[in-house]
This record gives C-alpha cells, sequence and structure tokens, in this order.
C-alpha cells in the first residue's frame, strides 16, 4: 500500500519544519511507499522555504505553493492532483491533530473507503476552548439541517480516503474554503461510500480562534453547498455503483489501535 499524506500550510514557517519531520516519523513506521506532499497556501511568511528545506532531508517530500490564498479546500485538490497514492491522507500541517492519528485511519480503510477523525467521539480527547466549542457544535447542527448529514463532526483536520474513491468525488467539489470537508463528505454519501468515523487516537488540541469574518464565509459555503444537494441535485449524478449503501461505522475504539 502507497501513502499520499496532504498537508495545507499557511503562515506555519515557525513550525512546519519540525512537523514534516514529526510525520515523516510516523509514517515510516507504516510503510515505506509514502509521499508527503505540502501545499503551501500562499503563505506571507517563510512558510514556503521552511517545508523546502525540510523536502531536502527527505526526496519524498513534495513542496507546492499557490501564489495567493485560494483556500483549504483548493490545496487540498491541488495535492491530490499531485499525489500518487493507493491512500490519500489529508492532514493538517499545524498537527493540532497528532500525525499518529494516521494509524487508526488506516485501520479503519479496512473496511471503509473513507475515514474520518471524529473529535466528538466519546472516546476522543480534545482540548479546546469553550467559545470554538460552542461554534464547532453550532456549526454541525446547521449542517444536519440544511444538508442532512449526520456526522458528529466533518471538519477535524485529519482524513483518509482510498483513492478511487476521491477520483469519483472530486470532480463534484466546487467549494474551496474550510466548508469543503461538508461538500466533501456529502458527495461521498450520495455517491454511496462508505464512511468510518473515528476517535482521536491522541489529545487533540485546537489552538486556533474563530473570526467573524471565517464563520460567516464558513456559513455561506454552507448555504451554497445545500443549494447544490437540495435544488441542483449535483451530488447525486452517479459515478459510483456501489454494491452495499453507505453505513456509518462507530465501532472502532483507541484499545482496537
Amino acid at each position: 500500500m502507497s501513502i499520499s499524506i496532504i498537508m495545507p500550510a499557511f503562515k506555519l514557517e515557525g513550525i512546519i519544519f519540525d512537523n514534516i519531520l514529526k510525520v515523516i516519523k510516523v509514517v515510516k513506521e507504516l510503510t515505506s511507499s509514502y509521499e508527503i506532499i505540502i501545499i503551501d497556501d500562499g503563505s506571507p511568511d517563510n512558510t514556503y522555504d521552511a517545508a523546502i528545506k525540510a523536502s531536502e532531508l527527505d526526496n519524498r517530500v513534495i513542496v507546492l505553493r499557490h501564489s495567493e490564498n485560494r483556500g483549504k479546500g483548493q490545496a487540498f485538490i491541488t495535492g491530490y492532483k499531485h499525489s500518487r497514492g493507493d491512500v490519500i491522507v489529508l492532514l493538517d500541517a499545524d498537527l493540532d491533530i497528532p500525525p499518529q492519528q494516521m494509524i487508526l485511519l488506516l485501520k479503519a480503510l479496512e473496511e471503509a473507503d473513507i475515514a474520518i477523525t471524529d473529535k466528538w467521539h466519546p472516546q476522543s480527547k480534545i482540548l479546546t476552548t469553550t467559545k470554538r466549542r460552542i461554534v464547532s457544535r453550532v456549526f454541525n447542527l446547521l449542517t444536519r439541517i440544511l444538508v442532512g448529514l449526520k456526522f458528529r463532526d466533518t471538519q477535524t483536520g485529519c482524513k483518509a480516503f482510498r483513492r478511487e474513491a476521491l477520483e469519483n468525488i472530486i470532480p463534484l467539489l466546487t467549494v474551496k474554503g474550510y466548508a469543503f470537508d461538508v461538500e466533501l463528505l456529502l458527495a461521498a454519501k450520495e455517491q454511496g461510500y462508505k464512511v468510518a468515523e473515528v476517535p482521536a487516537y491522541h489529545t487533540i488540541k485546537l489552538k486556533g480562534e474563530v473570526n467573524l469574518k471565517g464563520t460567516l464565509s464558513m456559513l455561506a459555503d454552507l448555504l451554497r453547498i445545500a443549494y447544490n444537494h437540495r435544488v441542483r441535485k449535483l451530488y447525486s449524478i452517479k459515478k459510483h455503483n456501489p454494491s452495499s449503501t453507505l453505513k456509518h461505522t462507530r465501532s472502532f475504539n483507541i484499545s482496537g489501535a
């Protein structure tokens, strides 16, 4: 099995070098066939240069750069288009989610097409502010109401995909910002893919704070996704003919890692 780890990055010059080395250490324990694709999403600092220095230590680290900030979703798509792995992992480059989480996600892919980290799983460990917790819960409620997704958590930045699933889902996507995850999972649901929800392997430490501009942007994207789903039926255009319907797999637990 070959693994492509895609790490969108924005303004991380102080930590990106060390974070890449941490990911290399973990993935080497999983397979010798890997690549780590860093996408500097138009950072105004030296994120790109710091990532390049890390790539000089391992030629399986590929560093790409957007000339301007285009959003996490577009950064992931750019990385996907340059990837070659049988399994694609999305991992936020700030490593709020420790890279060891990939171990549990890859195990979940033995029974699923897509595996997502669920920070609100009863077994998950999470440290965050009350404000961010409330905003996350409200966004999840709106997601359930507007587009019908029943996942407890769509946004946590550590997910894994079988390549064949992404090949069918990516062409359906229209949102490039942080609501990108919602659209991706909705398209997966409509295409009939099996998604596993996995608890956090180690403690998630969400350090970034939400802001009004970002929140409004996510809500606008969510409304666009709802329109595409409810009115245009965009995600129902079948690209995949599964032998069984999608299931939410909740049986994974930390002791099984």
